[in-house]
């Protein structure tokens, strides 16, 4: 399903902080941490296959077990009724606290290491709740820059090339919902579905065409790309595509012709090795920190 505003809860803020209070004495995984440059991405597993917190890569579960809430879920009473209120729990695979700050996630598809997994069984549609955010973090999805708002309800199509971007050291709290392919088994929400189907306009951040002389600016920085450079370089052209609108495929576009003209001859393999893992084809059991 594509990425969609659906609802938008009224949250208790006084259940909700008790909660996210009782949290950080978590022992949150790092998994996935390595599409971020910046950094860490945080996330502590609520519900889960066997009901196992594990370690927090979605290819080291067993999709045999019956999914349910971990022991981490079961002590936030206030998000285990928010997950319950909007989830077809028996669609449901993978519920995750994750918390994020102050980086930039590459873009990336997501779910394409999870093939060997049986089709009924994985991960195949997310959905995405925030608790807490603010106006300097942002999503993309191709070239379309959009912000989610605390208690809104999204679809999120992780099949597509998407990124995340957060401009502050205030962290960004979502809550992340997995669910398996089986429409037999009921629609994967419980709740009414009040948006239209799309990203809405309101939703939408409005980003200049990028000028002829900052895509300039970018293009030198090819004469200092090394792989002793390469994240901080990454990084500068992730931000740039939150802030400026340079066209379709801009943020890898950008980096693989950065590639071609460095004189380092290690960085342009390396980009193409990324661009191939974290678009086109990653080895089931992959993405660990």
């Amino acid at each position: 399903m594509r990425t969609q505003y659906v609802s938008t809860l009224q949250l208790d803020q006084a259940r909700l902080a008790k909660d996210l209070e009782h949290a950080l004495t978590f022992n949150f995984s790092e998994a996935y941490s390595n599409y971020l440059i910046g950094g860490p991405w945080k996330s502590a597993m609520l519900w889960a296959t066997g009901g196992d917190e594990g370690d927090g890569l979605l290819t080291n579960y067993d999709y045999q077990d019956r999914s349910t809430f971990t022991e981490y879920g079961r002590q936030l009473p206030y998000i285990q009724e928010i997950i319950t209120s909007v989830a077809n729990t028996t669609r449901l695979t993978f519920v995750r606290l994750a918390v994020f700050a102050k980086s930039v996630i590459v873009p990336h598809r997501d779910y394409i290491e999870l093939a060997e997994i049986p089709q009924d069984a994985r991960s195949a549609h997310r959905l995405h709740i925030p608790l807490a955010t603010h106006e300097d973090c942002f999503f993309s999805e191709d070239n379309q820059v959009y912000r989610m708002q605390a208690g809104e309800v999204w679809h999120f199509d992780a099949s597509q090339i998407h990124s995340v971007a957060s401009f502050s050291a205030e962290p960004r709290i979502h809550i992340i919902f997995d669910f398996a392919d089986r429409p037999q088994d009921g629609p994967i929400l419980t709740i009414p579905d009040e948006g239209n189907g799309t990203i809405e306009p309101g939703r939408i951040v409005q980003r200049p065409p990028l000028p002829d002389a900052e895509r300039a600016a970018l293009a030198r920085l090819s004469t200092v790309l090394t792989m002793d450079t390469f994240n901080e370089v990454f990084a500068i052209v992730v931000k740039t595509h939150f802030r400026r609108d340079g066209g379709d495929g801009f943020v890898w576009e950008t980096m693989l012709d950065l590639s071609r003209a460095s004189a380092d001859p290690a960085v342009l393999p390396h980009a193409t090795e990324l661009h191939q893992y974290f678009t086109l084809d990653r080895p089931s059991g992959s993405g660990q920190a």
